[in-house]
C-alpha cells in the first residue's frame, strides 16, 4: 500500500498472542481446558462463562475446525442451536469428535447430535418452552449431589425419542402445564462417556446448571480448576514480554473497550515507557469524546508517551459525497492508516511493533482473523481475549 508523498509503508515485524482463532496450544499455559463448540445458540459464550467460574479455561471453537484442535481438550461441550437436528440442518461439522477419548456433552441441540450419532431417533416434535421439572437419576455422576427432582429450563421444538445400545434415560421431565412427560429429557452413557441435556443447565432457571457443569467438567472430565482471570492476565503479561522483548509498541488507541484494555494489559507487560499510544479523532467522534478519552489514559498512568492527531478535515473531506456504507467504512479504514502511517514517521517509531486489541467474541465471529487479518491490520496483532 502507497503511503502519503510515495513512501513504503512501514515494517512491522508480525506479534501474535494467542487467541480463540489462532493456534490454539499456545494460550492454554498449564490449564485443563474444556472446549465449546458454537453451533449459532445464542448461550456459547454463557456455556463458557459457566466453565470458567468453575475454575476451568473454556475456549470456543467453530464446528468445522480440524479434528486437530480438539485434541488436548479434556472435555467437549456441544451448544444449542436454532437448527432442527430432525431435519439434518447443521450437521456438516467435524464428526471425529466423537472418536476421541475424551467425554462429551450436548445441550439441547448438543443432546439431539449425541442421540443420533449413537443410534437414537430424534423428531420434530414434543415442543417445550419454559421451566419444567427434571426427574433424574441420582445415580448418575453427572446429577452428583442433586435431589431427585429439579427445576430445568426447556426451550426446543425437536425431541429425542429413543437412544443406542450402549445409552440410557437419565432423566425425564414434567411440564408444568400438564402435558406428558417429556422422555429422554436427559441421556448418557458411563463407558463411552457422553451425555445429552435436553434442557439448558447453563441459565439461572435450570436452579442447579452450575452444579451439573461442575460434575460434567470436574467430575467426569477430571479437570484441575487452576484457571483464573488473574492467572490469566499474569500469564499473558508473561507473554508478551517474551513476545516483545526489548522492542516497543505502537498502539492505536481509540478509547474504546478493545484498545484500552490492550493498551493495559501491554502497560502492564513493558511498562509505559516502550508503549506508543495513538488516537485519532476522525471528525465523527462525539462532542469532547477525544479529551475525555485522554483524560481517561492520564487517569490509568498510560499517558507517557500519548500521541493526539486531530485529522477531521482529512477524514470528511475523503467521505465527502460517499453514500454506500462499505464505502465508507473502506475508506475510513484507508483513512486511519494513512495518519497513522504519517504519524509513525513523524515520531521515528516506524519500526515498533504494532499492537492491537481484538475483544474475545470477535475472534469468533470473523473466524479465522488471524489466519486469514483484514488489510487494516497491517499485517501484525497483539491480540487477547476473555
Amino acid at each position: 500500500m502507497a503511503t502519503p508523498g510515495g513512501g513504503a509503508p512501514p515494517t512491522y515485524v508480525p506479534v501474535t498472542l494467542a487467541s480463540a482463532s489462532n493456534n490454539y496450544r499456545q494460550g492454554r499455559m498449564d490449564h485443563d481446558a474444556i472446549a465449546v463448540i458454537d453451533f449459532g445458540g445464542q448461550y456459547a459464550h454463557l456455556i463458557a462463562t459457566k466453565v470458567r467460574r468453575q475454575g476451568v479455561l473454556a475456549e470456543i471453537r467453530q464446528p468445522d475446525d480440524p479434528i486437530e484442535v480438539f485434541a488436548d481438550y479434556k472435555g467437549i461441550i456441544i451448544s444449542g442451536s436454532p437448527s432442527l437436528a430432525s431435519q439434518g440442518e447443521d450437521s456438516d461439522y467435524t464428526k471425529e469428535i466423537y472418536d476421541l477419548d475424551i467425554p462429551i456433552i450436548g445441550f439441547c441441540f448438543g443432546h439431539q447430535e449425541i442421540a443420533k450419532h449413537y443410534g437414537g431417533a430424534v423428531i420434530h416434535g414434543g415442543r417445550q418452552w419454559g421451566k419444567a421439572d427434571l426427574h433424574l437419576d441420582p445415580e448418575s455422576p453427572l446429577f452428583a449431589g442433586l435431589d431427585p427432582v429439579e427445576q430445568v429450563w426447556m426451550s426446543h421444538y425437536d425431541s429425542v425419542t429413543s437412544v443406542g445400545p450402549e445409552f440410557g434415560e437419565i432423566g425425564y421431565s414434567k411440564s408444568r402445564d400438564d402435558a406428558p412427560d417429556h422422555r429422554f429429557a436427559a441421556i448418557g452413557s458411563d463407558s463411552l462417556r457422553r451425555y445429552g441435556l435436553q434442557f439448558h443447565p447453563e441459565v439461572d432457571s435450570t436452579v442447579h446448571g452450575d452444579r451439573m457443569i461442575a460434575n460434567f467438567v470436574l467430575g467426569i472430565c477430571g479437570c484441575e480448576p487452576s484457571w483464573s482471570m488473574q492467572a490469566y492476565l499474569d500469564e499473558q503479561a508473561e507473554r508478551l514480554r517474551e513476545q516483545v522483548g526489548e522492542s516497543s509498541v505502537f498502539l492505536l488507541a481509540s478509547g474504546g473497550v478493545d484498545s484500552t484494555v490492550a493498551a493495559a494489559v501491554l502497560g502492564r507487560a513493558i511498562g509505559t515507557d516502550r508503549l506508543h499510544l495513538l488516537h485519532i479523532d476522525n471528525g465523527l467522534m462525539r462532542k469532547d469524546e477525544s479529551s475525555q478519552v485522554l483524560a481517561l489514559f492520564h487517569d490509568l498512568g498510560l499517558d507517557a508517551h500519548v500521541h493526539f492527531v486531530d485529522a477531521s478535515d482529512q477524514f470528511l473531506a475523503a467521505l465527502e459525497g460517499v453514500i454506500e456504507p462499505e464505502a465508507k467504512r473502506r475508506i475510513i479504514g484507508d483513512t486511519f492508516i494513512e495518519v497513522f502511517q504519517a504519524e509513525a514517521r513523524r515520531l521515528d517509531i516506524e519500526h515498533h511493533l504494532l499492537g492491537q486489541g481484538t475483544i474475545y467474541p470477535d475472534t469468533i465471529e470473523t473466524g479465522a482473523a488471524v489466519e486469514n487479518p483484514p488489510r487494516y491490520t497491517a499485517r501484525s496483532h497483539i491480540l487477547w481475549g476473555y
